[in-house]
């Protein structure tokens, strides 16, 4: 379980230029010297971090000594999604960040479960549509690549899960069709 956090104590910050003045970052959180303190020593640090678009535009533009991370708004909110929720419209006010994405502001807060559901299948199913020649290679490489191992596990054999017969696992479901396995079924 991750800790509690104590959103009376929000904070939404800018990361900019000490000379320009140019916001070029926007963050939240509910401990700011902390936060403040994890930029600072994220910023040329070798790892998952180095590559964000926020540490790249700081080491291209003279280092940390040339940034300031300043607090804008103090919030005394509920959870965070209202934290995130607060994060975006100020990112929204700015058109020149280097944030990488968007604040994560949680599906369930605009749309029922059903309809997450609905959206990510419709999502996937766009996403094959679009992609279907890279997958399609992506798998026959894959099917290519380890022929040995799936070819021993089609001959493996399993359980049939309405009768209990044994059958290698490439003929379960022509197994699963025949007239012993369908009596099975119907009792």
């Amino acid at each position: 379980m991750g800790r509690s956090q104590d959103f009376s104590k929000s904070v939404i910050y800018h990361i900019r230029h000490m000379e320009s003045k140019e916001v070029v970052y926007v963050g939240s959180t509910t401990n700011f010297t902390q936060r403040k303190v994890s930029h600072k020593h994220l910023w040329n640090k070798e790892g998952n971090h180095f590559t964000f678009p926020i540490y790249c535009h700081i080491r291209d533009n003279g280092g940390f000594d040339c940034f300031e991370v300043i607090p804008i708004k103090s919030l005394k909110l509920e959870n965070k999604t209202e934290l995130l929720i607060a994060e975006q419209e100020e990112i929204d006010r700015h058109r020149t960040l280097v944030n990488g994405r968007k604040a994560h502001i949680p599906i369930e807060a605009h749309r029922t479960i059903e309809e997450h559901k609905e959206y990510d299948k419709q999502y996937k199913k766009l996403y094959y549509q679009e992609n279907k020649v890279i997958i399609n290679e992506k798998h026959k490489k894959y099917r290519e690549e380890n022929k040995e191992i799936l070819n021993e596990k089609q001959k493996q054999p399993v359980k049939c899960p309405i009768c209990n017969s044994a059958i290698t696992r490439s003929h379960l479901k022509s197994h699963q069709r025949t007239k012993k396995c369908q009596e099975y079924l119907n009792k």
